[in-house]
């Protein structure tokens, strides 16, 4: 399910695979009609394209989701690269974990190599949690029979949102535990991806940080919010040198948004 906006969706090819049994492409295209899909997208009979109007990532995902209808979607962005490796590392989890309903890989830069540290067993989500990992929305996927019309992306929150701009992925796995489905991690790669994510502009984007805040009150309440971001304000203070203060600061402001 590849989320893309406006003249991005003439990336969108370079996506695809060649053609495979099993496998389809939702494609869904926000746009004001000014950004034609390229003909790669609209002669594949493996590829659905739909479009919609506006802005904002969080209802981009949702829109691929109500259109698929594969037994397991993955999210994808226009900058995802796949081979039929990673499609196998799908499958092949998915057939050892038969009661996962989502299950949460790691991803891999252009050169192959990880993006970031990732724990290296198998284990249920929250346990990897505790290990210091986190998903990106590419490296979440799902069984669609358990999720799709269950729990969806908050429009509140990710790229291109009114309010916040990111933290969707983190609010979609908290919506998730709390509806009870089963979460697992895989320590396999199914996705190459740009290394220059949003995250790794939080220092010096005032918005993410305010967008931290608010991600971890609605994920986790507020006094463990409060602390969360004492933490992470810290963090970035012995290991950055950063000032603390106008980063905790923001935060606070996050944590205080009415949504």
């Amino acid at each position: 399910m590849v989320s893309t906006l406006g003249e991005r969706i003439k990336r969108v090819p370079n996506v695809l695979m060649p053609p495979r049994e099993g496998v389809t492409y939702i494609i869904s295209h926000q746009t004001d009609g000014s950004h034609p899909a390229p003909h790669e997208l609209t002669t594949r009979s493996d590829v659905t394209l739909t479009t919609i109007p506006g802005r904002g990532l969080s209802a981009n995902r949702n829109n691929a989701i109500a259109h698929a209808n594969a037994d397991i979607c993955i999210i994808a962005d226009d900058d995802c690269l796949y081979d039929k490796q990673h499609l196998k590392n799908v499958t092949d989890a998915y057939n050892k974990y038969p009661d996962a309903d989502i299950i949460c890989f790691t991803a891999q830069d252009y050169n192959s190599q990880p993006l970031r540290h990732y724990p290296t067993e198998d284990m249920p989500y929250l346990q990897a949690v505790k290990q210091g990992y986190y998903p990106a929305s590419i490296q979440i996927t799902f069984r669609r029979k358990t999720v799709a019309g269950r729990i969806a992306f908050n429009p509140n929150f990710g790229l291109g949102s009114a309010l916040l701009c990111a933290g969707e992925e983190e609010v979609f796995i908290a919506d998730a535990l709390r509806a009870g489905l089963n979460i697992m991690y895989v320590n396999q790669p199914i996705v190459r991806t740009d290394p220059n994510t949003t995250g790794t502009h939080f220092l010096t984007n005032p918005q993410l940080q305010i967008t931290k805040g608010a991600t971890f009150r609605y994920c986790y309440g507020y006094p463990n919010a409060m602390w969360r971001s004492v933490k992470e304000a810290g963090w970035w203070a012995v290991h950055r040198r950063a000032n603390p203060l106008p980063i905790f600061c923001r935060m606070l402001k996050g944590i205080r948004l009415k949504f």
